[in-house]
């Protein structure tokens, strides 16, 4: 009897389906990971630079007893002129206890939202307010994948 042979060395279609399958079944496994992977990283960013601009604040507020009276005082080159007290008053602030620039960024300026890309931040300069005096929060109208805001953090 003769048996027949197979003359090409490629695959049936069978193999290539069967191969075709465990890569979408690996795909459908992969994907949904690094779909939320980017806005993983920049909730982490967002949580690392405010926890730098505040620690930024409560050095200022340590050195020269004031709170700044706006972010860009981290920033500075200089000595503001003025701060505000824990009361929320303005005060002046003494040159000889203002050792800074508290932050430093890119620019001269303060960092960037990762989650927006802007350079604004919300900073609370009156007492009673949502956040404590001084508490530097983010402006981004949007929620981190847990569902809290990120003004929030």
């Amino acid at each position: 009897m003769y048996r027949l042979r197979r003359q090409n060395g490629g695959f049936t279609l069978i193999e290539a389906l069967i191969v075709i399958m465990y890569i979408a079944i690996i795909a459908c496994i992969v994907l949904p990971n690094l779909t939320g992977a980017g806005r993983r990283a920049r909730e982490t960013a967002l949580r690392a630079t405010l926890n730098e601009m505040r620690k930024a604040a409560q050095s200022y507020q340590a050195e020269t007893g004031l709170f700044p009276f706006d972010l860009t005082d981290l920033a500075a080159t200089e000595a503001p002129d003025v701060g505000l007290t824990p009361s929320g008053a303005v005060a002046a602030v003494d040159p000889a206890d203002w050792k800074g620039p508290y932050l430093m960024a890119g620019g001269g300026g303060l960092p960037k939202d990762p989650t927006n890309g802007g350079h604004e931040w919300g900073y609370q300069v009156e007492t009673g307010g949502q956040y404590d005096l001084g508490w530097v929060y983010s402006l981004s109208a949007c929620n981190s994948l847990d569902g809290q805001p990120y003004s929030m953090y």
